[in-house]
């Protein structure tokens, strides 16, 4: 800045603090429901088409280690909005629980410090806010429609493209904006066979290797990789809209998911399909781009994240940590070596057990290993199988789909039966899996004597996080079963599918 070599000191710190100030960066968060990290582009899944994220990891930073806090749709995003633990958020911390006005969000705080707010799409929830003087998203707009020729069964009718250019229009071009685009895909409900149409291949379909081999399997990775397509287009159309204003480089663009896929042994459970999910993040000029960092990264990072990104100091309550010296780095693979593990957890989705209760969890996730502790290993851990729960009946806490109801099928099928009981089987106390071999986390290890040094490390480790960030299940507490279900849950999802056998008759049950 030549102008200001003449100025006093004092007068040139005030316009350096005011050129900072206006030069913050808009935020764009754009946030994919049930998608795992592995069926994205830019992580080699040749299948889908995503070339908006693949452009965000090719020209800013991609992870390869990203964790949600939970497998499950509001908790994840109680800790992405709060930057803390579910433990740490109570109701918050379920489905259909109650995030309240005590704790701080994140978005919030951009508020306060200057930032125009909007957002379309799916938010937080399902559950209820409470307590709350304040839009937490800021001007929420669905109004814009998909036209008739892109709507096809399973795809939420929301324009969320459009709805981003309409804000984008209004918004206050004084002010940096902070953007959330949240789309319902790539979640359950998909257009069966939808693949075909599309010219899909089966062969095509990256298949996780706790799942059969089969063609129905197949043909529902690549419908739900159809809607991943549909989530990209999107945030595409956003980029395009920001770009062609002259804007995009001053944008951080945060890109991610939830969780994990929805399909069995994913979503609602601690392991890789669950938990590990795509982001990238750019911002040219401030973050170096071209860079695969092999870093852990929880979702409850994001919230400081964003804010040092905004030039705001981090809040005391968020035990997240910012991984913005990761991004402003130009390093690649491990970038700060103290980042060497995750911490995830899940306590309560559906109604999926009698009496309401949960299948309590936490893991630690390292490079090498993989431990997972089960609180309640006498309790079903995909629900009851001998109960017909609303909305995604036996075994609820999966949803209803083609490779559900496939398992439930054939579950004494020999060829198929090792899968149906990794899916909806009861599990031991504890599980251990060696990543680096066994990436897929087929075969615990968690008995194995050799490995019980490796054991007591991680439960170490998992202790010592679990009882810094105060969670209750380190004193025995059970209270998340306590808690009651704030949305009435209906059998609409059952009367989707009909046609599908397995409706009115148990599941058989687990070895």
């Amino acid at each position: 800045m030549p102008f200001m070599r003449n100025l006093p000191l004092v007068l040139l710190l005030a316009a350096s603090a005011a050129f900072a100030q206006s030069d913050r960066p808009n935020i764009l968060f754009a946030i994919s429901d049930d998608q795992s990290a592995m069926h994205a582009g830019a992580y080699g899944d040749t299948s889908n088409r995503t070339p908006a994220f693949d452009r965000i990891a090719r020209e800013g930073v991609l992870f390869h280690y990203a964790y949600t806090a939970a497998p499950s749709c509001a908790p994840s995003r109680s800790a992405i909005l709060t930057g803390r633990n579910i433990w740490e958020v109570e109701e918050g911390g379920i489905l259909l629980g109650i995030l309240r006005a005590k704790f701080t969000v994140f978005t919030l705080l951009l508020e306060d410090a200057g930032y125009q707010l909007g957002a379309t799409g799916k938010t937080w929830g399902p559950g209820r806010l409470e307590g709350w003087k304040r839009e937490i998203f800021g001007k929420k707009i669905d109004t814009h429609k998909l036209p008739d020729a892109q709507r096809r069964p399973g795809l939420n009718p929301v324009d969320y493209a459009a709805n981003f250019d309409e804000f984008f229009a209004q918004r206050d071009e004084d002010k940096p904006f902070f953007f959330w685009l949240g789309t319902s895909e790539p979640h359950q409900r998909y257009d069966i066979g939808a693949w075909k149409r599309a010219g899909k291949k089966l062969e095509d379909a990256r298949l996780p290797k706790f799942l059969p081999d089969a063609p129905e399997v197949r043909g529902e990775i690549l419908d739900y990789g159809l809607e991943i397509e549909h989530f990209d287009n999107h945030l595409g159309r956003a980029l395009r809209t920001i770009e062609e204003a002259g804007e995009l480089d001053n944008t951080l663009v945060i890109v991610t998911s939830d969780h994990g896929n929805p399909l069995p042994r994913s979503k609602c459970n601690l392991y890789d399909g669950g938990t590990q999910v795509p982001l990238a993040v750019r911002l040219p000029g401030t973050i170096p781009g071209g860079r695969k960092v092999d870093d852990f990264v929880s979702l409850a990072d994001i919230a400081p994240t964003v804010l040092q990104a905004a030039g705001l100091d981090v809040h005391p309550e968020m035990s997240g940590r910012s991984f913005w010296p990761v991004l402003r780095s130009s390093k690649s693979g491990i970038v700060d070596e103290t980042r060497d593990f995750v911490v995830t957890a899940f306590e309560r989705h559906t109604v999926a057990r009698r009496g309401g209760v949960g299948y309590p969890m936490r893991a630690i996730r390292t490079h090498k290993y993989a431990y997972i502790r089960n609180y309640e290993p006498d309790r079903w851990p995909a629900g009851d199988p001998d109960f017909n729960a609303p909305p995604q009946g036996f075994f609820g806490d999966v949803d209803r789909g083609v490779t559900k109801a496939y398992l439930m099928e054939h579950a004494l099928d020999p060829a198929v039966r090792r899968y149906y009981l990794m899916a909806y089987g009861r599990r031991p106390g504890e599980e251990l899996y060696d990543m680096e071999k066994d990436p897929d986390q087929l075969h615990n290890i968690a008995a194995d004597p050799a490995m019980s040094q490796v054991k007591q490390n991680l439960i170490w480790k998992l202790n010592a996080y679990l009882q810094q960030t105060g969670d209750p299940r380190q004193n025995g507490s059970a209270i998340w079963d306590s808690y009651p279900f704030t949305s009435p849950l209906t059998r609409r999802s059952v009367l989707l599918n009909p046609d599908w056998k397995i409706e009115g008759m148990p599941a058989p049950l687990p070895d």
